[in-house]
């Protein structure tokens, strides 16, 4: 019995699904105890404002101009055995190394810290004015105009920091380093969210409550700074790292960096822009209200991404060794799993939300029914269509740029021609036509075409039962 306990024990500890499901469990602790005793201390002005920098933080996704994607899976096509840059674009498992190529890794992180030293100051004059700009009206709506700006100075501050830190983490996500890496962030959430109560327990500061909060952020990056060397045998000490830009690799990331890039522009970054935009024209309660919603369905999404994310560095290895029926297998698994977990979480927010708000006796309101279910659907079908394409950009050819680009111009334009007529629903809205309209059926077209496999026999296995139990839920909704 002590032997299946222990190698049960050892096979969760080192599971990529499970650590990344145990560091976005410990993430949550601050949606399910911190969101309580922000909800009822603060005004809503400054409830919006709390939600108004995880807006912005969000945003840094879009500035690396997709390299964090990019250098992690061809790190990862490196320590796969790859010979060179000219090696992955074609995937033969003839060509590759029994190995890792520690030289091509050397390589690849070499380039990435001259990229990402010049993207950090990108970031930084963005943030410093654009951010800055995004932030006048909701700081001036509430009372402490100096602790308000001083806690967006913190946020700028060390989100450029950790912008620069992705490195780090870049490289252990590469190397398939899920495990130890999430295993460090559970850690790590867990001591920031004891020290974000305590704050809130003993002050009503927002200045105190966002210096604790963002103390592990910066905390974070030394964390993936030691984690980097002690890996591996120590192996990044061997690795042959220069300053000096290497036009050759650049030249050759470069075509597929962009493509990541735009595809991070017109997806998540027009979602969140939009909620920044909205900021500027709404209310306080109306935003804060807004925001908490998509603050808690992002939580959702987190947490349900798990099985399927956690093992993207696996099914790039896969992928360039030619394991085709594995992936197939191992992508299924995770997709099921992925989707039921989301459509869960989201059932029980709707069924739960109202009441846990109405214990709390808080500022704000959570937004009606009729908006979650909209807004939940279009999130589903993005997380549907955007696991497909994770699982196409194995191949290491970039379409996502186009898929987004064009369900992106669709939410724009069906958002901002609905916007009058229906307020925030316009947002849902234009979410799903975008996304059903081009985004969802596009990327899944050309994940199972590069399986050999038809629609039906794969999402069998995936999306079926999650379905109806949301249409099940959808209809109890609306009937009761």
């Amino acid at each position: 019995m002590k032997k299946r306990f222990i190698i049960l024990f050892d096979k969760v500890w080192n599971s990529p699904t499970a650590t990344t499901w145990m560091s976005y469990s410990t993430r949550a602790l601050s949606l399910f105890v911190i969101l309580p005793l922000v909800l009822k201390k603060f005004p809503e002005e400054e409830i919006a404002l709390w939600y108004l920098f995880s807006t912005v933080i969000a945003l840094q996704g879009i500035m690396d101009l997709g390299f964090r994607s990019t250098f992690i899976r061809l790190i990862s096509y490196a320590h796969a055995g790859a010979k060179d840059i000219e090696t992955i674009s074609k995937h033969t498992k003839r060509s590759i190394l029994d190995v890792p190529n520690w030289e091509l890794v050397g390589k690849l992180y070499s380039n990435m810290i001259y990229i990402y030293r010049i993207l950090a100051l990108i970031a930084f004059i963005v943030i410093g004015t654009a951010g800055t700009w995004a932030m006048i009206k909701p700081i001036f709506q509430t009372d402490d105009l100096l602790s308000s700006w001083l806690s967006w100075g913190v946020v700028a501050v060390a989100s450029v920091y950790k912008f620069y830190g992705a490195i780090y983490s870049n490289y252990l996500e590469g190397l398939n380093k899920i495990p130890l890496v999430r295993r460090w962030e559970s850690l790590t959430s867990i001591a920031g969210s004891v020290t974000s109560i305590i704050a809130l327990l003993f002050t009503n500061d927002l200045l105190v409550l966002v210096s604790t909060n963002q103390f592990w952020v910066i905390a974070s990056v030394a964390r993936n700074f030691y984690l980097s060397r002690a890996i591996e045998g120590h192996q990044f000490s061997k690795l042959r790292i220069t300053n000096k830009f290497d036009k050759e690799i650049f030249n050759r990331i470069w075509p597929v960096a962009w493509r990541s890039g735009i595809s991070g522009i017109m997806s998540n970054g027009l979602v969140n822009i939009t909620s920044i935009l909205y900021a500027q024209i709404g209310t306080s309660g109306d935003v804060a209200s807004y925001l908490l919603a998509v603050r808690i369905i992002t939580q959702v999404k987190e947490i349900s991404m798990a099985p399927f994310y956690s093992k993207i560095p696996l099914y790039s290895k896969l992928r360039i060794q030619g394991e085709i029926r594995e992936l197939i297998s191992k992508a299924q698994k995770g997709m099921f799993l992925s989707h039921l977990i989301y459509i869960l979480g989201v059932i029980a927010v709707g069924l739960g939300s109202e009441f846990v708000i109405s214990l709390l006796d808080s500022n704000i309101k959570f937004i009606s029914n009729d908006l979650w279910i909209l807004l939940s659907i279009a999130y589903f079908v993005h997380r549907f269509g955007a696991m497909h394409m994770q699982l196409y950009l194995t191949t290491n050819h970039v379409i996502s740029h186009i898929a987004d680009g064009v369900s992106g111009i669709i939410f724009v334009i069906i958002s901002f021609a609905l916007i009058s007529t229906y307020g925030l629903y316009a947002i849902p809205i234009g979410m799903l036509a975008g996304y059903l309209g081009f985004y969802a059926w596009y990327a899944t077209s050309a994940s199972v075409k590069s399986l050999s496999i038809n629609f039906y026999n794969f999402e069998r296995k995936t999306s079926m039962i999650p379905l109806l139990l949301f249409a099940f839920y959808v209809f109890i909704a609306y009937i009761i």
